[in-house]
């Protein structure tokens, strides 16, 4: 097994390692990348939602006050990774930062997408790579490290695929001011990689909010190379979503107030947010409407209508996020007669937590049928 830093080349611009990762003295074992995004999830990003979560809307003093603190916390949280990578045993190091022995590798990436952001992800290299690749697309608030995309990317380098997990560019907590369109040239430039690799054709897996991504992604673009699409924990319309928490009267209220604002010409003012059982978050108005508003296109059922492509959803029967029948209707919406397939992991919440290897072996059992 080989482990590097992807370094910037004359002949690839776009695809260069950011400034903070490039000063770790070298990288871990596919493993050793797993372990570490589980720990990194379940000892911090779990509780420190809580405490990231902005206050009520008392005074704009208090407001700075969350956001510096806010700043403060994911600072630490990035030291504390850059120093367990740096950590690594030396038994795994090779001259030239390489770790040899095993069936895959993993790099840092940094990808620039068309409109210029830059997007940070993980590539994991299989030894053999097959002529499909997997890129995997988080959710609201995710990242490329995070729940269960660590354990499923070094089991699908390990099956022969090379797989990319990739933050969008609205990845992680804090306020939010782009717009849901704007992920399509992020998963764009994430498809642009793969192909740079080698690789033909690409399988889209996205994890609750990231499958109204993928499904955008595949609707609007209209991609043929996407060879099959993975829907895991889809939490189905945006819109209906809020309903479900808050009732039709609220939820339509928060619409209202995005609407006033950009008729207002004031669509890029941050608006505070209830998410219900995920907290609260700052919101632009802009960004509201495109998840939530009467244009937006963020729906999950017209957009699966689309897609061409073999589909597997999947949902955990202990998934308290969800609504139970939405992976039932995703599964209806898709077009008739396409090779659209519901499972569901019996025990398993929204994120997978312990039932990681149960998702991987339902995920790679299909994708070697489908895209072998």
């Amino acid at each position: 097994m080989k482990v590097k830093i992807r370094r910037s080349t004359p002949n690839s611009p776009d695809f260069v390692i950011p400034s903070e990762a490039r000063d770790m003295q070298s990288a871990a074992r596919c493993r050793s990348l797993a372990s570490l995004g589980m720990t990194i999830h379940k000892k911090f990003l779990v509780p420190l939602r809580a405490r990231l979560s902005p206050p009520a809307p008392s005074s704009s003093g208090a407001l700075a006050m969350w956001a510096l603190r806010r700043l403060f916390l994911s600072t630490a949280l990035l030291l504390w990774a850059a120093g367990s990578v740096a950590q690594v045993p030396s038994s795994n190091i090779a001259t030239g930062g390489i770790a040899t022995g095993g069936a895959c590798s993993s790099e840092l990436v940094t990808l620039r997408a068309t409109d210029g952001v830059r997007l940070q992800g993980i590539v994991s290299h299989a030894s053999k790579p097959r002529a499909s690749a997997l890129l995997l697309v988080h959710g609201y608030a995710g990242n490329f490290y995070e729940a269960y995309f660590p354990k499923l990317a070094e089991a699908a380098a390990h099956a022969g695929y090379d797989t990319l997990a990739l933050n969008m560019r609205d990845h992680d907590a804090g306020p939010k001011k782009s717009s849901f369109t704007d992920n399509q040239a992020d998963i764009a430039a994430g498809v642009s990689y793969l192909h740079e690799l080698g690789h033909k054709r690409v399988v889209l897996l996205g994890q609750s909010m990231g499958t109204n991504r993928v499904l955008y992604y595949q609707a609007s673009s209209g991609d043929p190379d996407i060879a099959a699409t993975v829907l895991v924990s889809g939490v189905g319309d945006l819109f209906e979503w809020n309903v479900w928490q808050f009732g039709k009267e609220k939820a339509q209220a928060t619409v209202d107030e995005a609407l006033t604002l950009q008729r207002a010409g004031r669509e890029e003012e941050l608006m505070l947010i209830d998410l219900g059982p995920i907290g609260k978050a700052l919101y632009s108005a802009r960004y509201l409407l495109s998840l939530r508003g009467p244009d937006r296109l963020s729906n999950p059922y017209q957009n699966l209508a689309k897609v061409k492509n073999p589909i597997l959803i999947i949902q955990g029967t202990a998934d308290k996020l969800i609504q139970k029948d939405i992976g039932k209707r995703l599964q209806t919406a898709a077009p008739a007669g396409s090779a659209a397939v519901f499972v569901s992991i019996e025990g398993a919440a929204h994120g997978y937590e312990n039932y990681e290897s149960a998702l991987s072996d339902k995920v790679l059992g299909w994708l070697n049928t489908v895209a072998p």
